[in-house]
């Protein structure tokens, strides 16, 4: 029987993701229009729909954050493609931190694979969890000491090393040179 990823959101990793950057954004106050200059980094990958990116500002209690993000469908699978930039550490793995220096570190669990390596230069973190086959591929962009800034590749329906693939398609040099342009 095959599973209807439409139905379902990212699984528990994408879960975990998406609400904790939903809690932040709900005190948000949206202003100027920089995440726009984000959008071109939202690539048209092949044999995907894209929908239109969306994004916003948010500036609460001096708190900055810059967002811009685009879905994508093929069939049942699901991508969501997600540049974010904040001036403070918001958790959720937006700073790397000590622990995050090195690279090569591997988890492996009946539920969930999560891998540690340096592709291309970039700290690269993915999360898959194997019952639901989605999982996070996440690019440290920039590496400040009280923010930063990464791109995140969510995804269902597909696997690990495709997601990588796909994830590896946005020119990760070009979006940190545009996330650093963004006040």
């Amino acid at each position: 029987m095959r599973k209807n990823y439409q139905k379902k959101s990212f699984g528990t990793c994408g879960k975990i993701l998406l609400v904790s950057f939903a809690i932040l954004f709900m005190a948000a106050a949206v202003q100027a229009e920089s995440y726009q200059t984000l959008y071109p980094c939202l690539i048209n990958l092949s044999g995907w729909t894209g929908g239109e990116p969306t994004g916003m500002n948010m500036n609460m209690s001096g708190m900055v954050m810059v967002n811009a993000t685009r879905t994508y469908s093929m069939g049942n699978k699901e991508l969501t493609a997600m540049i974010m930039k904040s001036n403070q550490a918001a958790g959720g793995g937006m700073q790397q931190g000590p622990g995050m220096q090195g690279s090569g570190m591997h988890m492996d669990t009946p539920e969930a694979n999560m891998n540690i390596q340096t592709i291309n230069g970039f700290q690269v973190q993915t999360v898959y969890d194997k019952k639901e086959s989605s999982g996070a591929v996440t690019v440290f962009l920039t590496h400040e000491e009280a923010g930063g800034a990464f791109f995140t590749l969510s995804y269902a329906g597909i696997s690990e090393s495709e997601a990588l693939g796909l994830a590896k398609k946005f020119d990760w040099e070009r979006i940190k040179n545009k996330v650093e342009s963004v006040k």
